[in-house]
């Protein structure tokens, strides 16, 4: 610092002022006062600070203030008229705000000409010195006049300037504003002036009045007027002063304010442009956003709008003659006085803020407006929604007290801020604002401090107005006979209104700007009262206005019952907040108590609705707890419930008193047969209380007990009972008494039954045609076959009443001896009517069991059998010569004889087992019969039990066999009769088709059977084997497996050409399909192929078949390699080359092509197959001594030879090796099999000689490197290089540098596992090179260069691309030679963007940099992992589950589903499958389904859909897929995986899951698309396309082959299900049910799938 002092003060250097933009500073000023009227607020706040009692407002023309008059004595007026101004068009010159308060002092003067000095008047509302400047947003240059003297202020460029002077005395202070420009518009709306004016006046302590005139011309005037304040005492209750006890509350005071706007009709003619979106009144929105206005016309929002005209004006209005509108309001203004004692430290932190002490005493004031005059600013809305109210809107005076309500009170400080209070009333007070007065200052220190601690001013004042409120509507509410009249009366409606209102304005919302302010407020609201002498805080209840602490919350358990205890009013979801929702715990209103409930039973008798309310709680209350203890401690106050409770019954006088109750009537027992009238118990308690109680916890909550039968019955057999119920004496009600008995009898239990027996046995209570009598006394009518017993009268068409006097003792049947003696008297029985009277006797049926021993019942052919081994008579069975009863009389289907005997156990049908064996048995007649009795019944009697697997091998099945008929086994019969061809059974043409799909007849052999026939039977001729083959190709039964098996077999016959002289035919020779290819025409007679190949060519369908098998139209490249690796030598012989390689070479060339396509195995092979040329030079002399040499060639592996990549190498050791021929496309296919290079098999010893350190084309040749190789490298793939990156950190010459030498040589020496053995050569090579490079141990890469005058660059770029390079062509070489010898502006001119190559480089230097550093990290992590804690894993637990738990049946929401409809549903879609592609007319109907739902219902989705696959193109995979077509998506790059025979292997078994094997039309297809693997599959006009590449991504998911089968299995039906509806709906949802559950146990056949479920392997 000090050395600083003397820089400053130094005599050779002059200070410099700092200099101010003060028009950009005006500017700054400016744009923190964003509102209008805003000149208007800062001029009456100064003229209230002088104590000016009135202010005037001039708007004026120029004209006006060019002549002081009007031109020409007129003003622009309306239509041409001159009687009243137009506002809307007239544009000002001028503004004039004149105030009749204090003149200006000197110091006032002062202050003018210095911005940002604040008044230092602690009693004075200015603090920042920058209102006045707000004058500069509508002119540069204002002028003051006061007291005599004038002082104008302008700019000079952009520095203010002022200039003083003199003026006429004039009783007021005046500014005068010159408008700018652009502000010379016409005067502000004199409605929304007017609105401002009245809200900015309500807190002002001196100014009362404001006029404003246009010209000379007044057309507003608005008075306040005050009454004389009433003085309060502070309540002691309430604490005075706030926290930090910096306000100290002295005293309050309440005044009624009034403020009333008068405005000319032809000011209020020019409208308001404000936006008026206000509502009109307090008009009520719904709370569902479907039923407010516009919900459903988007096009119809409401926007705002710009109030108008709505009265014509008079032209008899002018300005003498105006007509005037007046406006009123008046409100309460409650005050408090205040004085402050700031501590020393916010004193002097407020003074250093605001260039002023703190205030020591002021007055804080809030409004109370009265529901009264807010009602009527809602009304002069309503009554005119274009202008609105004049004292609400925006900066209005009266605020919206909704939640979302536009104008909300405000802050005062003299007039209004922008920070909302958050409750219905404004607030004034000496609050220290932001500069722009937009909010309070709750930021800064002190300041902060100052305004929270006049906050709780604020929140004590709004709780003595809501408390002052609130009470006087509580002394004002109605009280009728002593009684406050219940809140929702409509007698207590007007205070009711008056209570709500004033709890809706103290409720605290978020205020604005700063949430803070309402928080601080609303604190201070509820804490502003000494809580250890106060909680009372008066709500609005259902009974009045109450204290909280008497007030219960509503609940609906109490609610019924509970009427003594005021509660809070209810509430909806989605009402706005309710100041009850913010009362602190002190204050809130408590639930309902125990002591609450018995001092309301106590008070009164309830009525029976009410009392069943109290026993509803009670007994809900006592069941929801779950811990005994504190269930059976809840009990012990039940006495204290029952003791109290006393209820009327009904309408009735009768009382009940719940203490002598001890048992009531359990609904599950009684109802609905007990009725209101019957007869109870005294201490049952009537049902009419305890229905609507939960049954199961009345006993264990009420401690009563459930009224028995016992309890029931002794009542009505007791002295007490009346005469009307009374069931000794009263046959009505005994039978009465009996019906009830009847319907809860079977609910009782049996010692309750016994227990009802004991006490009634003896009782004479069953009316009889004799009497009453005792139960044991009494007997049923059918006993009474001699018409001289006592019959019960009851009605006996009752089951119920019939259980109940059996179990009394009412008797049924006589005993057998007693039977047996009478009916000896009377008459002889006979067989039909002793077996009739049998059945009915319990006693006798259960000794059937005996009798069925006995063969006494006789055979229609004579013998007697047992019951067991005689048949019914019926004429159905009689040809099946089985033993039938003789019966004397006909027995019809399904008649009482028939059932009767059926129970007594003759036999209806012969059981299916022997019936299967009497349809095999030798007499044809007999085998007819049974057959035939099997069909008939089959439905009816064997569906269920009918087992094929039981009966596979024996013979019952009528059939044909070569012609021949004959009876087969379920094994040996097929249904489709087109088997036959094959040598396979069909069944009988007699045998109908209903009942071979009964009998689940296979509609064709397995594939195992069809594989057997060609091993044991293949076709002997070409005519069956085209007929064989067109055959299978329409069928569906074999896989992709089962075709890669008969691809095997010798099945194709093939027709040797007959040698010449031999006149015999020949047989054909039976071929495997894997050795054939269909046609061969395209191939000349003497092509090679036509010696190599065997070539066939059948019709289309059998072509089809066998192509199905792998039969190729033509060898590919994998038949060549095949034959060229069986016999090399002999494909050498056969191709025309032992002398001359080149026609073998165009064989390899071919392979070369084709070889990416061989599989790995065969690419395995070809690299050990001695089947690849190798040349070598060889050297000899002729007779003449002259050295001649020529290349020899060899078939060898490839290991063996080696491309010639260096042409100096191939000179050297050419002789020694054998080389591949120098053809691109051959030494590609080379090295893909194993063949290296020549220079990578040569090792190099340098051997530099006298290092040259001083030779500086050294360290030219190694910048020319680091600069250019990048260059050289940019076009090569990175997969070429040894170490991609390592040229990257050549820069570094620890990584890299270039030595010279006088001498440089090097030893190349040849891998001895390459050499011919047999040839002797030298062991190494000595050369004289300009350069070679050497690596270090430490890495580094030293580039060696020998000293010479013309360095050649050819060997260094040698040196480097063996150094770079896994291989390299002799043209990198010279392409990096010349990039080295040429410069980079050369480079740029011929083509190479060096800068970007440049850039690219650095940034992959950056990006190894990068790389290498998360490497570093990752290790240090690993290792810190490593060290600190062990290693947790999660296990993978797979989800397994048997089959038929994975399948469940759901019908969707329909409960009433027609299964009759599914059933034909599911039968329409697979006969559709059997028939294929849909038709041009099916087409055209499945497009006109898809159109009648088209936008109402959802078609086609992500994984189901066409118009993801319309560019499909038929590709040939050779029989990798069997006889399924096999199709591409056209922009497919990727080639088809072999995953497609496992996958069309999955796809055929699940079409024979779906029983669509033997179908001729087959109805799959897959497709490859792998660029949307998420597509599973889709219908197209009833064909199914699969996604075979959603199938290879879930196999790379790990999906099992038995979770493939299940996962293609819903998908297929999925599919299928499209056939009847092409949406995905309920009705797809359904079929796609119906279809799984119909097929879920063929599915669960496959064994992969029962491998999956961990299932038994034997499925028989």
């Amino acid at each position: 610092m000090a050395s600083l002092s003397k820089t400053v003060t130094a005599p050779t250097r002059t200070p410099k002022r700092v200099e101010v933009n003060q028009r950009a500073l005006v500017d700054k000023v400016l744009a923190r006062y964003p509102e209008e009227f805003t000149v208007f607020r800062e001029l009456l706040q100064n003229a209230d600070d002088a104590r000016a009692t009135k202010v005037l407002i001039e708007f004026q023309t120029k004209d006006y203030v060019t002549h002081s008059v009007g031109a020409n004595g007129k003003t622009n007026g309306i239509n041409g008229t001159t009687d009243i101004p137009d506002l809307l068009r007239t544009k000002l010159y001028t503004w004039v705000v004149r105030n009749n308060g204090d003149y200006f002092e000197d110091k006032d003067w002062g202050r003018l000409t210095k911005i940002a000095d604040g008044n230092p008047d602690e009693q004075k509302i200015g603090a920042f010195g920058v209102g006045f400047y707000s004058v500069f947003g509508v002119t540069d240059s204002p002028m003051v006049l006061s007291g005599g003297k004038s002082l104008s202020i302008f700019f000079q460029g952009d520095q203010l300037y002022t200039l003083d002077d003199t003026c006429a005395q004039s009783e007021w202070t005046s500014i005068q504003m010159v408008l700018k420009e652009d502000m010379q518009v016409p005067a502000p709306k004199p409605f929304d002036l007017a609105r401002f004016l009245a809200a900015t006046m309500t807190f002002m302590s001196s100014v009362e009045n404001a006029h404003v005139y246009f010209d000379n011309k007044i057309f507003m005037k608005i008075a306040k007027s005050r009454q004389v304040p009433s003085p309060i005492r502070v309540p002691k209750h309430m604490i005075p002063r706030s926290k930090e006890d910096t306000m100290h509350i002295k005293g309050l005071s309440v005044v009624t304010q009034e403020i009333t706007v008068e405005l000319t009709d032809w000011a209020r003619a020019a409208g308001t442009k404000m936006t008026s979106t206000h509502r009109s009144g307090h008009e009520v929105q719904s709370k569902d956003p479907v039923k407010r206005k516009g919900f459903w016309d988007s096009s119809k929002r409401e926007t705002p709008k710009v109030a108008k005209v709505t009265k014509a004006l008079s032209r008899a209005s002018t300005y003498d003659h105006v007509s005037w509108v007046t406006h009123n309001a008046k409100y309460a203004v409650y005050s408090a006085q205040v004085t402050t004692t700031p501590s020393k430290d916010l004193h002097k932190g407020l003074r250093a803020m605001t260039k002023k002490d703190p205030p020591t005493h002021f007055d804080f004031e809030m409004v109370y407006f009265s529901k009264e005059e807010l009602d009527a600013r809602a009304a002069e809305e309503k009554s005119d929604p274009d202008m609105g109210s004049i004292f609400r809107g925006p900066q209005g005076l009266f605020p919206q007290l909704d939640r979302d309500g536009e104008y909300m009170s405000r802050i005062f400080i003299g007039q209004s801020t922008a920070q909302t209070t958050g409750i219905g009333g404004h607030m004034s007070g000496r609050f220290i604002p932001t500069v722009e007065r937009g909010s309070i200052d709750l930021t800064n220190g002190h300041i902060a401090k100052w305004n929270q601690e006049l906050l709780y001013v604020g929140g004590f004042l709004a709780r003595f107005v809501y408390e002052q409120e609130i009470r006087k509507v509580q002394d004002a509410w109605p009280v009728v006979n002593g009684v406050v009249v219940p809140t929702a009366d409509s007698r207590a409606s007007a205070s009711r209104e008056k209570a709500l209102y004033a709890m809706r304005y103290f409720t605290f919302q978020p205020s604005t700007p700063d949430a803070k302010v309402s928080k601080i407020l609303q604190d201070a609201f509820f804490d502003c009262f000494d809580y250890s002498s106060n909680v009372h805080f008066p709500i609005l209840t259902n009974s009045g206005v109450r204290d909280t602490k008497d007030v219960r919350e509503i609940h609906a358990d109490f609610s019924s019952f509970m009427k003594m205890v005021p509660t809070q009013l209810p509430t909806s979801p989605g009402d706005p907040p309710s100041l009850v929702d913010s009362l602190p715990e002190k204050y809130g209103v408590r639930a309902y108590t125990f002591s609450d409930v018995v001092k309301e039973l106590k008070g009164r008798t309830l009525q029976e609705e009410e009392m069943i309310g109290c026993l509803r709680w009670w007994v809900n209350f006592i069941s929801s707890l779950e811990a005994d203890e504190e269930r059976e401690s809840t009990l012990t106050f039940l006495s204290n419930l029952t003791d109290n409770a006393k209820s009327r019954i009904g309408n009735s006088t009768r009382v009940i008193e719940l203490c002598y109750i001890t048992k009531f009537v359990d609904s599950t027992v009684w109802l609905p047969w007990l009725q209101s009238d019957d007869a109870l118990p005294p201490d049952t308690i009537p049902f009419s209380f305890t229905r609507v109680l939960d049954r199961r916890y009345i006993s264990s909550s009420l401690l009563w007990q459930p009224m028995t039968v016992v309890d029931w019955l002794s009542h009505l057999i007791s002295p007490q009972i009346d005469a009307a119920h009374d069931i000794r004496k009263n046959a009505t009600y005994s039978n009465r008494v009996l019906g009830v008995l009847g319907n809860i009898w079977p609910t009782m239990s049996s010692d309750m039954k016994s227990q009802a027996k004991d006490l009634m046995q003896d009782v004479p209570w069953i009316a009889t045609n004799l009497g009453f009598r005792p139960p044991g006394g009494a007997y049923f009518p059918e006993a009474d076959v001699f018409r001289d017993l006592p019959v019960v009268s009851v009605n006996l068409f009752d089951q119920q009443i019939l259980t109940v006097l059996s179990e009394l003792g009412v008797k049924r049947h006589l005993n057998f001896e007693e039977l047996f003696a009478k009916a000896d008297k009377l008459s002889t029985w006979s067989a039909t009517e002793m077996i009739r009277y049998l059945s009915t006797d319990p006693d006798a049926m259960e000794r059937l069991e005996d009798i069925r021993k006995y063969a006494v019942f006789p055979c229609d052919k004579g013998g007697k059998y047992c019951i067991t081994n005689l048949y019914l008579p019926h004429g159905e069975i009689r040809p099946l010569g089985l033993p039938i009863l003789a019966w004397s009389r006909r027995i019809d289907k399904d008649s009482e004889d028939e059932q009767l005997l059926t129970d007594m156990g003759f036999l209806r049908h012969p059981p299916l087992e022997k019936l299967i064996e009497i349809a095999g048995g030798p007499d044809p007649k007999v085998q007819r019969a049974a057959f035939g009795y099997l069909a008939s019944k089959f439905d009816e009697l064997y569906d269920t039990e009918y087992d094929p697997s039981k009966y596979g091998d024996m013979p019952f099945i009528p059939a044909i066999l070569d012609g021949h008929e004959c009876v087969g086994a379920y094994e040996e019969v097929y249904s489709d009769p087109s088997w036959a061809l094959m040598g396979f059974q069909k069944v009988h043409p007699s045998v109908d088709r209903k009942i071979v799909g009964r009998l689940r007849l296979r509609e064709a052999p397995s594939a195992k059977q069809v594989i057997e026939v060609f091993r044991n039977n293949p076709p002997k001729d070409e005519t069956t084997a085209v007929k064989w083959f067109a055959f299978l190709a329409t069928k569906q039964v074999l896989s992709p497996g089962d075709l890669q098996q008969i691809a095997e077999i010798p099945i194709v016959p093939v027709v040797e050409p007959i040698p010449q002289g031999h006149s015999n035919s020949v047989e054909p020779r039976l071929v495997p399909p894997r050795e054939c290819f269909i046609g061969g025409g395209q191939y000349g007679e003497g092509h090679l192929y036509r010696r190599l190949f065997t070539f066939v060519d059948f019709d289309e369908r059998a072509n089809r078949f066998l192509k199905a098998c792998g039969v190729k139209t033509k060898p590919d490249c994998s038949d060549v390699v095949h034959i060229l690796m069986k016999d090399p030598k002999d494909f050498l012989k056969k191709a025309g080359a032992e002398g001359d390689p080149e026609k073998y070479l165009v064989e390899l060339r071919g392979i070369a092509v084709g070889y990416e396509g061989l599989s790995e195995e065969d690419k395995k092979r070809m690299k050990t197959a001695p089947i690849f040329v190798g040349y070598r030079t060889s050297k000899s002399s002729t007779d003449h001594s002259a050295l001649v040499v020529r290349d020899e060639f060899q078939l060898v592996p490839a290991s063996k030879v080696l491309l010639a990549d260096d042409m100096e190498n191939r000179r050297i050791f050419g002789e020694f090796v054998w080389l591949a021929p120098q053809d691109e496309l051959l030494e590609k296919l080379y090295e893909s099999v194993g063949s290296g290079y020549l220079s990578a098999h040569i090792k190099y010893n340098v051997k530099p000689d006298s290092e040259q350190t001083k030779w500086t084309r050294c360290e030219e040749v190694r910048k020319a490197i680091l600069e250019k190789l990048p260059i050289f490298l940019h076009e090569f793939d990175e997969q070429r290089l040894k170490q991609a990156s390592a040229h990257r950190k050549w820069d570094d010459k620890s990584r890299f540098v270039v030595k010279g030498c006088r001498d440089l040589k090097v030893d190349k020496r040849l891998d001895s596992n390459y050499r011919i053995v047999a040839e002797c050569q030298r062991e190494s090579h000595e050369f004289i090179v300009s350069a070679e490079i050497t690596t270090e141990e430490n890495g580094r890469v030293v580039l060696w260069l020998k000293k010479t005058e013309s360095l050649d660059m050819y060997d260094v770029a040698v040196a480097l691309c063996r150094l770079l390079f896994k291989t390299h062509k002799k043209h990198d070489v010279l392409s990096l030679m010349t990039i080295l010898e040429t410069d980079k502006e050369v480079l740029r001119k011929r083509g190479y963007d060096v800068d970007r190559i440049e850039q690219a480089h650095e940034a992959a230097k950056l990006e190894d940099k990068q790389k290498e550093e998360a490497r570093e990290k990752e290790a240090r992590n690993k290792h810190s992992d490593g060290s600190g804690r062990g290693h947790h894993s999660r296990g993978n637990t797979p989800f397994r589950s048997r089959l038929f738990d994975f399948f469940r049946w759901q019908s969707g929401k329909n409960t009433s589903v027609d299964v009759k409809k599914i059933d034909d549903a599911i039968k329409e879609l697979m006969e559709q499958c059997t028939k294929g592609q849909a038709n041009l007319k099916e087409q055209q109907e499945i497009r006109n389904r898809e159109h009648s739902g088209a936008g109402r219902k959802l078609k086609d989705v992500k994984y189901c859909t066409e118009l993801k696959s319309t560019a499909l193109e038929f590709v040939d995979v050779g029989g990798a897929a069997g006889l399924i077509p096999v199709w591409r998506q056209i922009t497919a790059r990727a080639a088809i995986p072999g995953e497609l025979t496992d996958f069309a292997n999955i796809v055929h078994g699940l079409n024979g899951v779906l029983n669509l094997s033997n179908n001729e039309q087959g109805i799959f297809n897959i497709f490859w698309h792998p660029e949307d693997p998420d597509l599973m599959g889709f219908n197209r006009n009833r064909l199914i396309f699969l996604n075979l590449a959603h199938y290879t991504t879930k196999l790379e998911s790990g999906m099992t082959l038995g979770q493939a089968y299940i996962h293609w299995y819903y998908i297929i039906l999925h599919e299928i299900a499209h056939n009847k509806t092409p949406f995905h709906d309920e009705h797809h949802e359904l079929l796609v049910s119906a279809l799984s559950y119909r097929f879920l146990p063929r599915l669960h056949d496959v064994e992969e799938v029962r491998e999956y479920f961990n299932c038994a392997t034997d499925i028989s």
